[in-house]
């Protein structure tokens, strides 16, 4: 019976410290931002059907792209044109899709009003050390081709361009 009168005593006694009010308390508030690194590539209608018999010597707008990107190191957009990527070339060209056809035509290209220069079929053309503002960086793609001097055969002919953001 004592231990049982003297646990209570103790639980009573520590028990007024236990409960006691207090005059202040706080909530640590906390959040995080995910990564944002992205970029999305939009094709005009004269992409897929470009007059190659003719020559384009003003700039013909075939895409937009749109960098993307909250990184606080910043980023890099590169370039690539899958026919000089695959031949180790620095310029960019259009091949036949017959592989018996071998005639090609030259092009070049600018990103955002600058001239491209490929060294091995790919080019950085975005460079940027902070982030975008929330809509992203909009950055025109254009061409320009001399198709009547090249006096290719009646044909299809393409290329893919590859447009790939990495965090710095």
């Amino acid at each position: 019976m004592k231990k049982v009168t003297l646990l209570t005593i103790i639980l009573l006694l520590s028990g007024g410290a236990i409960f006691a009010e207090s005059t202040s308390g706080s909530i640590v508030l906390q959040g995080s931002v995910p990564q944002i690194l992205e970029v999305t590539v939009t094709s005009t209608g004269d992409a897929s059907s470009l007059d190659l018999s003719a020559t384009v010597t003003t700039p013909l707008k075939v895409g937009t792209v749109v960098e993307k990107s909250n990184k606080k190191a910043g980023y890099t957009v590169t370039l690539e044109s899958a026919n000089a990527v695959s031949t180790g070339v620095n310029s960019a060209y259009f091949k036949s899709t017959d592989p018996s056809n071998t005639d090609t035509l030259d092009y070049t290209i600018y990103y955002g009003g600058s001239e491209v220069t490929l060294s091995g079929g790919s080019a950085v053309v975005s460079d940027v050390s902070t982030k975008t503002d929330a809509g992203g960086s909009s950055k025109d793609v254009e061409i320009t081709y001399d198709g009547a001097s090249a006096f290719m055969y009646e044909d299809n002919y393409e290329d893919t361009l590859t447009f790939t953001i990495a965090a710095k």
